[in-house]
């Protein structure tokens, strides 16, 4: 079987329009009846084939994450994934990147808002009585694939077969083939300071012209360029990832949902690292300036494998 056929659909599949993220952390008293765990989450795969029937052309997925923290009590018989840790809290000066609370974490992704919600409310009331839900965030598709800063985000994301080498992990236990690393961070932007900037020093920021996309040549992009800081090499080799953001909020708070998926999470950390660390010639990631995250949590998305035995 092809990796790609063992992954959850929702891993490779593009951004949908709309997506809704929960994210629950088990409660302390509910631990000794948490044996029907499992046949929760198996219910929820019931209410995506249920609600997915109702549009097809809707695409709906949900894709379930577990946690360092979780895995021994949601798989108790299985081990746990070889590079799964909790996320690792980041600081350098006035820029944070903090570690959150996560046990359970869901994707629902759709081109209909409304479907996202049902199967959202329909989860909750799954999961409520054994988790608290800490994180409740609705993401959208803004304009031209482009985030709230007006930047169109996700344009080196890998395609093909190049997504599923770079997000699928296949070096580990035959029951975690075709599974896959997510580390979510929600961000606040401050659209108020960004706005202030020329165009110029905006486009800079990114290292990407605002209008018609195209990444500056190296040899003008200033070094402390997201493009340029965000980017991890090994021996002169890109190693990638495959981001699903989404904007989410409204008018008093907004920003983006980074989803990020890769077959190490050695991967992002790396790029976080070196998006948040003042580096020897003084720069780090001035997107920081206008954007601050609010969390940080790390899980793996099983195989369909895993899925498939509950």
């Amino acid at each position: 079987m092809n990796l790609q056929d063992l992954a959850q659909p929702g891993v490779l599949s593009d951004p949908g329009t709309f997506a809704h993220y929960l994210t629950y952390v088990m409660r302390e008293e509910a631990l000794d009846t948490i044996d029907g765990l499992r046949d929760q989450l198996a219910a929820i795969l019931g209410i995506e084939k249920a609600i997915r029937q109702k549009d097809l052309s809707a695409r709906l997925t949900v894709s379930i994450g577990v946690s360092a923290s979780a895995w021994d009590i949601v798989f108790p018989d299985i081990l746990r994934p070889d590079e799964l840790h909790p996320f690792q809290a980041m600081a350098d000066g006035p820029r944070e990147f903090p570690a959150t609370p996560g046990d359970i974490f869901l994707m629902i992704k759709s081109e209909r808002m409304d479907l996202n919600f049902q199967a959202a409310r329909y989860i909750n009331g799954i999961l409520a009585p054994v988790s608290e839900l800490t994180e409740d965030i609705q993401g959208f598709r803004y304009l031209d694939n482009r985030d709230l800063i007006n930047f169109v985000d996700g344009t080196e994301n890998p395609q093909g077969i190049d997504r599923s080498i770079a997000v699928l992990v296949n070096d580990d236990a035959d029951i975690h083939r075709g599974g896959s690393y997510l580390t979510v961070q929600r961000y606040i932007d401050h659209l108020d300071l960004w706005e202030k900037e020329a165009q110029e020093y905006q486009e800079q920021v990114i290292g990407r012209s605002r209008m018609d996309n195209v990444e500056m040549p190296d040899s003008v992009k200033p070094p402390w360029a997201h493009t340029a800081k965000s980017k991890v090499e090994d021996e002169g080799e890109e190693l990638k990832m495959f981001r699903q953001n989404r904007p989410w909020g409204n008018v008093t708070e907004h920003g983006t949902m980074f989803i990020g998926f890769a077959a190490s999470p050695a991967v992002i950390e790396a790029s976080l690292d070196q998006m948040i660390t003042t580096s020897e010639d003084g720069t780090y990631d001035r997107l920081l300036d206008f954007a601050s995250a609010q969390t940080g949590c790390n899980f793996f998305m099983p195989s369909k494998t895993l899925l498939d035995e509950l």
